[in-house]
């Protein structure tokens, strides 16, 4: 069995009232920094509400992708969970499994705290407040890693990526979903400086059917079993 990490960019289609020139400045990396005033105080309630509708589809999918794994047991982290929805979603439909997830903003945290009790899954959702360049986990903790449009708010990607892979079990599948306007050729040089490096990056186009996420690429980079990366 072989260990996978995907890489999901969406594709921000054109609007009537918007140029394709405007369209990329709109959604651009710079553009999105600054928003981080949406991940604490009043502004991660904003952020709450608003991307809960936005996201859906996109969490749909996610919790699409881990059904053939058929996992009867197992942990699953959410780097860079913000206000827990997908960790809560993957909680309600896999009541088998352990769910961490992790965001720098204490504010995302609290909101995953409150959301996590109210809808009584508080026993199997777990939430920090952690750099996912830093996780506070051991090695091989978790069988599935995910993160959702995260990956554009880390300053570099190699630590994070390094990290992502020590707290994976051998075996363990790591998915990673951003937006479409990050390069592919970013991932794959940050990759080439990561446990990752020997893997071969792989990519297709997915629909999801919901603007602004509706069509997302999708990466592959596959991990061999540690007794088979030792030859055993």
């Amino acid at each position: 069995m072989a260990s996978r990490v995907f890489c999901f960019y969406y594709d921000f289609p054109r609007s009537n009232d918007m140029h394709s020139h405007e369209m990329k400045e709109h959604v651009s990396v710079r553009h999105l920094s600054h928003l981080n005033f949406l991940f604490s105080g009043r502004g991660s309630r904003v952020y709450d509400r608003t991307m809960v509708r936005l996201t859906r589809r996109l969490y749909q999918r996610v919790i699409e992708d881990m059904v053939p794994l058929r996992l009867v047991e197992g942990k699953v982290l959410d780097a860079g969970t913000g206000p827990g929805t997908l960790a809560r979603d993957i909680a309600r439909r896999f009541p088998q499994l352990q769910v961490y997830g992790i965001d720098l903003s204490a504010d995302m945290i609290r909101l995953a705290h409150e959301h996590a009790k109210r809808e009584r899954v508080e026993e199997r959702v777990h939430f920090d407040v952690g750099d996912v360049g830093h996780l506070p986990y051991p090695d091989h903790s978790f069988d599935v890693v995910v993160s959702t449009i995260s990956l554009h708010h880390w300053h570099e990607l190699e630590q994070p990526l390094r990290e992502l892979y020590r707290v994976l079990r051998p075996g363990g599948k790591l998915w990673i979903y951003d937006a479409r306007f990050i390069k592919t050729e970013v991932v794959e040089k940050a990759q080439a400086s990561t446990p990752f490096a020997e893997t071969q990056l792989e990519h297709q186009l997915v629909r999801t059917g919901l603007w602004p996420f509706a069509i997302y690429r999708r990466f592959a980079l596959q991990r061999e079993l540690q007794g088979e990366a030792n030859g055993g």
